[in-house]
């Protein structure tokens, strides 16, 4: 019941407040990282390796830029508390993340290719099996 309150309440949250679907860019890391001025201060949708730890909150390309330490192809993502704990089992997975780019804002000491902020949707995203 308990997990049950949280999905709802973390559910009736990204309704209320996330942007209409219509506003949101669809694209891809190699979009944002390229070209992040384009992106700057928009509503965005994309697909990335999520990777949640003490200061390295941040979304990849891919897995082994993780591995590697390759924060040139990541973006921070700036999460709440409750979004932190409700998001901890996505971490060293691919999500689908909706939410604000930031080209400013680079994360922990600068290390980053942005950041996400006002997180309204992170799910997984798994590959469909056949």
């Amino acid at each position: 019941m308990r997990k049950f309150m949280r999905v709802l309440i973390v559910g009736l949250f990204c309704l209320c407040t996330s942007a209409k679907s219509s506003e949101l860019s669809d694209v891809s890391m190699v979009q944002l990282i390229s070209n992040p001025q384009q992106y700057d201060g928009k509503p965005i949708r994309l697909i990335a390796f999520l990777n949640l730890e003490f200061e390295g909150n941040a979304l990849y390309l891919h897995r082994e830029d993780f591995d590697k330490s390759i924060l040139s192809n990541a973006v921070w993502i700036s999460l709440d508390d409750q979004q932190l704990r409700a998001s901890r089992k996505l971490s060293k997975g691919y999500v689908l993340v909706e939410g604000i780019f930031n080209a400013k804002d680079r994360g922990h000491f600068g290390m980053f290719s942005g950041s996400i902020e006002r997180v309204t949707r992170l799910q997984s995203w798994e590959r469909k099996k056949k």
